[in-house]
């Protein structure tokens, strides 16, 4: 998931993510889920769209357009 085990704590003592624990600070989790958590994630975060310097009533003329595709 590329992020840190203090990121995983942090869902973990908020609850996010259910988890068996395996020692002091040990937890294994099922593949179905982490999944679940993912899922969710990608449901609610939407990216953000580029402003397109125009839209501030700014331009740079010595920079190139750029295509927002």
């Amino acid at each position: 998931m590329r992020v840190s085990v203090r990121t995983i704590r942090d869902w973990v003592k908020k609850g996010l993510i259910p988890v068996v624990p395996v020692g002091a600070q040990e937890y294994r989790f099922t593949k179905k889920d982490l999944d679940h958590y993912i899922e969710t994630q990608r449901q609610i975060w939407q990216p953000r769209r580029r402003r397109s310097t125009g839209s501030r009533g700014r331009s740079n003329s010595s920079l190139p357009e750029q295509d927002d595709a």
